[in-house]
């Protein structure tokens, strides 16, 4: 798939006027195996309310892709969390026939209704949606679907595969000194295989050293481009490197280098790692990532860089016994005022340049960032919500005051994670609703409070401007059914108080 990372929304201020189709990539994961392709979605804003819709859905399978057919949501309440409009629906859906006609047949005749959650947001011109299809009954399987780039690196899985120079393979997305540019590049070697051996799917990538007329060259794998300059292991101009402005492009026809629009809390790999011949003084393999605005960077650093947003590096990883471990790694993040455009992650058999033997290798599979979205401190109205956990969803307070939405507090350990709050008045009680959820959108914890409080009247209960007029009884109770004829106490848009006949 060509030039995977662009931007998903150009000018996504139109939406709100009228439906819009975007040509979008997608991650499909189905059975802790994924797989990467493209899909049409249609984003339209009705009544402040928002419509999702993804066209043409296909299921790639091990016999051919499969029609899946269209996924329709519609009439989805948006939360407001800052620049971020948050979109959560969870319906039973009925999927249509799809209009490509390079599929002869689609499943949606042959499907009953299948439940479909969805959690996504507008932030920016960007969007991040996940969708999570059950088709349990019908095929055995869940199907998460991933739309949008810039929040997890493409084929974390190495699963996909290209030739680079030479007749050599890389994985999509990846580069080795197959690729390297610099003035050593033609001595650089071999460096990285496909292996079988995958902690899960098919496929992991193999990273092995070599020697070069007696220096050892470190197996490197990076999602920028490795440049060989220099016949001294440790000499600068033996690095990793990115920069957005550049156009060259690899044998799959990407760039080299991954858009990176989030703040992450860390990142996570599995690998298998042994040395050819164990080094006391040089044990341990080495993986780092770097958060950038897109300019110039490499790694290892030559200078002092200001366009860091954060780093994390894991330079400790012993062998494995020919186990698959996971490792991780915090990121750190820098006090630079730049946002985050690209990241630089890589690889190597050796923390230590031109060290180790030459036959240490490392494989790599399922590589992920990880989005924190636990909440550690709710509060409303500046009180601690009583006996709070993060794995307890349900609670019970008193306050005699009004409740909004804007008096929630909450606290998450996620460095971009988001909350949406909303309140609803049911007899005498506030029912404080909030959810927690990282920056990619992957997973939500929801959370209810029961607040209950002598000041619900009308006269106490303040709402923001421009929001849809609400009705209540005489005795401030929400009225949810209007009969003709009976007197009202209704709160306007502009958030004014008045009685009406209706």
């Amino acid at each position: 798939m060509k030039k995977l990372f662009t931007l998903l929304f150009v000018g996504i201020t139109a939406i709100a006027a009228y439906a819009t189709d975007y040509n979008v990539p997608i991650t499909v994961t189905v059975n802790d195996v994924t797989s990467e392709q493209s899909a049409v979605l249609t984003v339209a804003e009705n009544g402040g309310l928002y419509d999702i819709t993804l066209k043409n859905f296909i299921l790639q399978s091990e016999d051919g892709p499969m029609g899946v057919g269209n996924v329709e949501l519609k009439g989805i309440q948006p939360y407001q969390d800052g620049n971020a409009t948050l979109l959560f629906s969870s319906d039973e859906v009925t999927i249509t026939d799809g209009d490509d006609p390079s599929v002869s047949v689609w499943m949606a005749s042959m499907l009953p209704p299948v439940k479909v959650l969805l959690r996504g947001k507008i932030e920016g011109d960007r969007l991040r949606c996940y969708l999570d299809i059950d088709l349990t009954e019908s095929l055995s399987q869940v199907i998460q679907v991933a739309i949008g780039g810039g929040y997890q690196l493409p084929n974390q899985g190495f699963e996909g595969w290209h030739t680079s120079a030479d007749d050599f393979v890389e994985p999509n997305g990846w580069h080795s000194f197959e690729s390297a540019s610099g003035a050593m590049a033609s001595l650089a070697g071999h460096h990285i295989a496909k292996s079988d051996d995958a902690h899960s799917g098919k496929a992991s990538a193999r990273i092995f050293a070599t020697s070069i007329f007696g220096i050892i060259a470190n197996g490197t794998m990076t999602t920028g481009r490795m440049n060989a300059g220099a016949m001294t292991a440790t000499d600068p101009a033996n690095n990793a490197y990115l920069d957005m402005t550049s156009n060259a492009i690899d044998g799959n026809g990407d760039p080299f280098y991954v858009p990176m629009y989030s703040r992450p809390d860390s990142i996570a790999m599995w690998v298998k790692f042994s040395q050819g011949t164990p080094n006391s003084d040089h044990p341990y393999a080495t993986f780092s990532a770097v958060i950038t605005d897109g300019s110039y960077y490499q790694d290892p650093e030559d200078k002092d860089y200001t366009n860091v947003v954060a780093k994390a590096k894991n330079n400790e990883i012993a062998t494995t016994d020919g186990k698959w471990v996971r490792i991780s790694a915090p990121f750190v993040y820098t006090e630079n005022s730049v946002d985050p455009k690209a990241v630089l992650v890589t690889v190597s058999t050796n923390a230590d340049p031109g060290q180790g033997s030459d036959k240490d290798e490392v494989l790599v599979d399922d590589i992920e960032f990880i989005y924190n979205a636990k909440v550690t401190s709710l509060k409303i109205k500046g009180q601690d919500v009583p006996g709070f956990s993060a794995d307890k969803d349900t609670y019970e307070m008193e306050i005699d005051e009004a409740v909004t939405a804007e008096d929630i507090e909450v606290t998450i350990d996620g460095k971009a994670a988001h909350a949406a709050k909303s309140v609803e008045l049911i007899d005498d009680h506030y029912i404080c609703s909030i959810k927690a959820i990282g920056a990619d959108m992957a997973d939500v914890t929801s959370y209810i409070v029961y607040v209950k409080s002598s000041a619900t009247a009308i006269r106490s209960f303040k709402s923001a401007n421009n929001q849809p007029a609400t009705y209540f009884t005489l005795d401030g109770r929400q009225a949810k059914t209007l009969m003709p004829g009976r007197i009202y106490i209704c709160r306007q848009t502009d958030g004014t108080v008045k009685k009406v006949r209706l």
